[in-house]
């Protein structure tokens, strides 16, 4: 489910805004 969020990103995760930049994708996977 993490990978749908990405399209949102969560004020409340700093990571979710890492992966919709494409940075923490490879981190979030």
């Amino acid at each position: 489910g993490r990978l749908r969020r990405k399209i949102e990103p969560d004020p409340a995760n700093p990571m979710h805004v890492l992966t919709v930049r494409g940075l923490g994708y490879k981190l979030a996977s």
